[in-house]
């Protein structure tokens, strides 16, 4: 019987110390190594900006974006008093990180104070779950990042999650070619 029950144990114990495997369509997906982002058409950073957003496979100008859907942020190095470009390319992903960030409604004189007596006022507007591609390109440097996210405080989100692969392509259209290798099982 004692040898019966520590068998059960070491069973239960290296069922729980099995690695899983969460599917592209998950928002637990593990970016294997070796994926890749593709820039397919050239990309133009505004002047006086870093960063050029991407929405339903469009450039979407700085406040346009509709933050309850998914989309990305591309990031270079440098702002410009011109506008830049980032011209088609490969870019190895080589580290990948998921985030969760808040913002707070701004303060603005008596009547917030009067509605925060009453509200939950700590509470923050938007919470983003972030997924950051920190990206490698030898002809391009000063590419840095690709941020993919959506607010999860918007109406009708009953668990805040992060973007799954198919969501990540959809706010990249075909301006982008996620490639992720074969994994082995």
């Amino acid at each position: 019987m004692k040898n019966a029950f520590l068998l059960l144990l070491a069973v239960l114990l290296w069922s729980c110390d099995t690695p899983r495997s969460y599917g592209p369509e998950t928002p637990y997906y593990r970016f294997p190594a070796d994926s890749r982002l593709v820039l397919n058409r050239t990309l133009e950073i505004p002047a006086g900006w870093a960063t050029v957003r991407l929405q339903y496979g469009k450039v979407v100008p700085f406040g346009h974006v509709s933050e309850q859907a998914p989309h990305c942020i591309l990031e270079i190095d440098t702002v410009r008093p011109e506008p830049q470009r980032v011209e088609p390319d490969t870019f190895a992903i080589v580290k990948v990180t998921r985030s969760e960030s808040t913002l707070a409604a701004a303060s603005s004189g008596f009547f917030f104070f009067i509605g925060s007596v009453w509200a939950d006022a700590d509470r923050p507007v938007q919470m983003f779950y972030k997924t950051v591609f920190t990206l490698r390109s030898e002809k391009q440097p000063g590419v840095r990042w690709l941020t993919c996210q959506s607010d999860q405080y918007a109406a009708g989100i009953s668990m805040p999650e992060h973007l799954t692969v198919p969501e990540i392509r959809q706010a990249l259209g075909d301006m982008f070619t996620l490639e992720l290798p074969a994994t082995k099982m």
